[in-house]
């Protein structure tokens, strides 16, 4: 399958991005494929999957979730035209076979329109305001769009962002039960830790509000508690199992 994305902002194209890998993250961090410099997007906030002829559009337990076609979502096909939106910005999916077969004329006219969409959406159920963003980001902060409650997928688990830290759940960390590296501690204290070899099997611990979440990165699917991984991000917890390729870690608390 040949796709692309086109990201917008306000109605004004950003970038267009041929998304020639299996797998294409999206999110803050300058490692990411598609490197969007906004405080409402998460360090590493969603990617796009290509199976066979599929795409698919999957949630990094971001802060402010994604949305295809208006609706929040965690895992979800996505098709020639669909829209998907990550903090303020709006990424628009190309089926490139569909592009050239004349299915629209212009890029920037289906940007443009898309932008009116969403713009009558919006005045027809206003939104609170934008809180403006400090002067300087750290990445490994995000500002959440304004919500007591932040809704982070199909099964509407939510992260309390008003929750003090001090009476929060304890911290986590991973050992490494298999492997040369049997035995040793590693910290989950960043948004992302990745596990396994970058292009080969391997998986994502992302760190959300007291929530750790696991997902599947590249590769065969990571394992969690012998069962294996199902698309998405999957809430972790002391005493886990967690297998990426041949090497097993167990979850613990940071203190352990």
């Amino acid at each position: 399958m040949r796709a692309r994305v086109v990201v917008s902002l306000d109605g004004a194209i950003v970038t267009e991005i041929e998304l020639t890998k299996d797998v294409t993250v999206v999110g803050r961090h300058p490692s990411c494929d598609i490197c969007i410099d906004s405080p409402a997007i998460s360090g590493r906030h969603m990617l796009f999957r290509i199976v066979d002829k599929t795409a698919y559009a999957e949630d990094l337990a971001s802060t402010n979730g994604t949305k295809v076609n208006g609706h929040s979502t965690q895992h979800q096909v996505v098709h020639h035209l669909d829209l998907i939106e990550v903090g303020h910005h709006k990424l628009h999916f190309f089926d490139d076979e569909l592009l050239a077969a004349g299915g629209i004329s212009n890029l920037e006219t289906t940007v443009h329109t898309d932008f009116e969409k969403t713009m009558m959406a919006a005045h027809a159920a206003p939104s609170p305001a934008r809180t403006p963003a400090p002067a300087k980001e750290d990445l490994s902060r995000t500002m959440a769009i304004p919500s007591a409650t932040i809704r982070i997928g199909a099964a509407q688990e939510s992260v309390d962002t008003a929750t003090p830290v001090a009476t929060r759940a304890s911290a986590l960390a991973l050992r490494a039960l298999t492997g040369m590296k049997a035995g040793e501690r590693i910290s989950l204290e960043q948004p992302n830790t990745m596990l396994g070899t970058a292009g080969a099997d391997s998986a994502l611990v992302v760190r959300r509000g007291d929530g750790y979440f696991l997902a599947r990165f590249g590769g065969a699917a990571p394992r969690l508690n012998r069962k294996e991984l199902a698309p998405g991000t999957h809430r972790i917890a002391a005493r886990d199992v967690i297998e990426v390729g041949s090497i097993r870690y167990e979850v613990i608390t940071a203190t352990s």
